[in-house]
């Protein structure tokens, strides 16, 4: 069993409040972008036009994970207040972001007339690390609780209850993630290979440890989380099955640094 690992918050200047969970997602954001705008500098892309898409991509990523949450987790807060879809404060959903950050991706990216799944590509490399992070906060906060269990893993809440940790479990896994990706990071295939992959590798094991959690919203006898999980999985099939089938120079030149147009730029 582990020890709860509770770090309450700290006044700077005895008025700011700083959140140990705040800090660590501010990093993993830094992490992120910083780790992605590097791949896509190695890989031959346009660095900037990179840094920008993953500006979009955490902005209409954070508004569709609060109205996943929102809509698919707890619909009754919308009977009572309806405010609460555009009070993104006050919850989140994981593949909520996940799904914003792909529209806003193939959006962004097509808009500029660049390959979008070779930017994808990039961005992960930067996302996988920076998940856990994410996720070393929502451990530390303890705020996915699953089922009371006696397991090595399980850890004791404020009240000495030990329950299975998710945001533990998400965190480990993301380790592993990130060896798998980087140990890869010179394969060379078609666009979507990473992306395909990391999907691939994560939805059936977010698919198993949804069965652990409590008090979630079933429909038809599964979670929210385990449908878009099957959604992510088949996703992630085509994907490979698609950058496996192509060779890895198509439409390279596209994605040359300084080659996509710029909102600016069109009409000129």
């Amino acid at each position: 069993m582990l020890p709860n690992l509770f770090i309450p918050s700290y006044k700077l200047f005895g008025v700011l409040p700083i959140e140990p969970f705040g800090v660590l997602v501010a990093l993993a954001v830094w992490v992120g972008y910083s780790l992605g705008r590097r791949r896509a500098r190695l890989v031959g892309l346009d660095a900037e036009l990179c840094a920008d898409g993953m500006v979009w991509m955490a902005v209409i990523g954070f508004v569709v994970a609060h109205l996943v949450s929102v809509i698919f987790y707890f619909p009754e807060k919308i009977l009572e207040d309806p405010l609460v879809l555009v009070a993104v404060w006050s919850g989140i959903s994981s593949f909520g972001g996940l799904l914003g950050g792909v529209a806003a991706a193939w959006w962004f990216f097509r808009r500029h007339g660049v390959p979008a799944l070779r930017y994808a590509d990039a961005i992960l490399f930067g996302f996988v690390p920076a998940w856990i992070l994410g996720r070393l906060g929502c451990t530390i906060v303890f705020d996915h609780k699953g089922l009371p269990t006696d397991f090595w893993l399980g850890m004791a809440d404020r009240a000495g209850v030990v329950h299975h940790n998710l945001g533990l479990y998400e965190m480990l896994f993301a380790i592993g993630l990130t060896i798998v990706l980087y140990a890869l990071r010179g394969v060379r295939r078609g666009p979507g290979f990473h992306s395909g992959l990391m999907l691939l590798l994560y939805s059936p094991a977010r698919f198993g440890l949804d069965w652990l959690r409590t008090a979630d919203r079933l429909y038809w006898g599964l979670t929210p989380g385990q449908y878009f999980a099957v959604l992510s999985f088949m996703l992630g099939a085509g994907l490979l099955v698609r950058s496996l089938r192509r060779q890895p120079g198509t439409r390279a030149a596209a994605a040359a640094p300084g080659r996509g147009l710029r909102a600016g730029d069109r009409g000129r």
